[in-house]
């Protein structure tokens, strides 16, 4: 299992949480995005390098054939905590943001 389609995923979800459920949805799936991340957080403190692996087994097991920490994986997570940021101070999730105000 790649990692970092997770962060696209989420990030969507985020986005059309408050489209279709208005605020009370946005709460609820920010809340399940921070539970699903707990797994990558927990993972982040037990590696050596401090950072999330290319790709996995099923159900996040270790995959002897793939990096142990990517990039990749990383900045599309670091893109879903700046959308749960976001969140967090009521402001619009915008998907294609590259940075900047």
């Amino acid at each position: 299992e790649w990692v970092w389609p997770i962060g696209f995923f989420l990030r969507a979800r985020l986005h059309f949480a408050r489209v279709v459920g208005g605020e009370s949805e946005l709460r609820r799936v920010v809340a399940h995005t921070r539970s699903l991340l707990a797994r990558h957080f927990t993972e982040l403190q037990n590696s050596p390098w401090r950072g999330l692996p290319e790709l996995t087994n099923k159900d996040g097991a270790y995959c002897k054939d793939s990096c142990r920490t990517q990039a990749w994986s990383m900045a599309c997570l670091l893109e879903v905590l700046y959308d749960l940021n976001q969140a967090d101070e009521s402001k619009p999730i915008i998907l294609n943001h590259v940075g900047g105000n």
